[in-house]
């Protein structure tokens, strides 16, 4: 049995480990990663997995333990899970600034202007 013929099976990866004579126990205690999640493995819920570079490394880590293909189980992963990527969206447009002109600034100043010169400010 090649490990491409494996994948075709939902339990294709536990009937290759069980194969392999190599229990779930013992890739916990080799891999450090719990039992639970690898069971998420077996199942193809990779959903249930830690997030970035975990989910990965857990899946390298699994098929490396039960002597898998770890690219073609990469490759299953990225397959199965191919989301479409959503649009970038497109920013609104900015309000309209108000310009601020000569006129507006030298009446600002003129009021500054007598307003000091009144003690005002």
């Amino acid at each position: 049995m090649t490990s491409s013929q494996v994948l075709v099976l939902p339990t294709g990866l536990i009937g290759w480990r069980n194969k392999e004579g190599i229990s779930l126990s013992s890739i916990a205690a080799a891999t450090n990663i719990s039992p639970r999640y690898l069971e998420a493995i077996e199942r193809g819920e990779f959903h249930k997995l830690p997030d970035g570079v975990y989910r990965l490394s857990y899946i390298r880590q699994y098929a490396r333990a039960i002597r898998f293909d770890e690219h073609e189980l990469v490759n299953y992963y990225q397959s199965s899970t191919a989301v479409e990527e959503p649009a970038p969206k497109k920013a609104a447009p900015l309000a309209p600034q108000p310009r601020i002109t000569f006129r507006v600034l030298r009446r600002f100043w003129l009021f500054v202007g007598r307003a000091s010169a009144c003690g005002g400010v």
